[in-house]
């Protein structure tokens, strides 16, 4: 069965971030929409595959943020 799109994208962001984490491990304690920005500019650096770029190449710091918040562990 394939992925919607929209669990792909949640699957990308939380990839980003886990990438980002191995070379900041600060990031655990940093705001959300620094994060989001963090993310962002990963995404512009164009350091996705090109099928994972096209699907998250469009999305703003809220989108980023709604993503992650649907990966959130908590309660």
């Amino acid at each position: 069965m394939e992925k919607l799109d929209s669990t792909r994208r949640k699957d990308i962001i939380q990839s980003i971030i886990n990438d980002l984490n191995k070379s900041k491990p600060e990031l655990y304690y940093t705001d959300t929409m620094t994060i989001c920005a963090l993310v962002e500019d990963y995404i512009k650096d164009k350091k996705l595959s090109q099928s994972e770029f096209e699907l998250v190449k469009n999305l703003s710091r809220d989108d980023i943020q709604v993503l992650m918040s649907y990966n959130s562990n908590c309660c």
